[in-house]
């Protein structure tokens, strides 16, 4: 009778682990798969130290072949990795943000970067200033060099709430 109940039993948790693996769910997630964040904190290219931490959030929910892989409201941290203050003659100060991998509905994680390849994240050109100073140069010779460097860029700030567009960076199988 034992061995009976033991062989009963060693079936059942053979049957219930061939289930398990026939239920495994494999999903590529391709290179390249746009996911939006959301600031969770301002930065401000005045203030902010390479290093500091940046705290962010998936604004959508991401899906792969039919299959949710990033929750909307899922955490996404960073570091600045660079920043480069606002310059003479219009040139605008940029932030360079490295993303850490994100953690998927699968419990693995999900490479991204920034779509711009992390090099600028915010700030507009000021094409205003740079023509002055290139009309200025054109026009009044050296006179208008000397004005253009007395126009300064902008520099970046982001507020929370703002977005940054990411994007995968390898194929990535994910299983659970």
């Amino acid at each position: 009778m034992k061995s009976a109940m033991r062989a009963l039993a060693l079936g059942c948790v053979a049957w219930a682990a061939l289930g398990a693996a026939a239920r495994a769910e494999t999903v590529t997630v391709p290179k390249g798969t746009q996911v939006v964040l959301v600031f969770d904190q301002a930065l401000d290219s005045r203030h902010v130290k390479e290093g500091a931490a940046v705290r962010l959030h998936v604004r959508d929910v991401v899906n792969s072949n039919g299959v949710s892989v990033l929750n909307a409201g899922t955490p996404v941290t960073g570091l600045v990795t660079k920043v480069v203050g606002r310059k003479h003659y219009g040139v605008n100060a940029k932030l360079y943000l490295g993303l850490n991998p994100v953690t998927t509905t699968f419990g693995q994680p999900l490479t991204l970067e920034a779509a711009s390849q992390g090099k600028v994240l915010g700030g507009k050109k000021s094409g205003e200033a740079a023509g002055a100073t290139v009309g200025g140069a054109m026009v009044a010779g050296p006179i208008g060099l000397v004005g253009g460097y007395f126009v300064h860029g902008k520099s970046v700030k982001i507020k929370p709430g703002d977005t940054l567009i990411a994007s995968t960076s390898v194929d990535t199988d994910l299983t659970r």
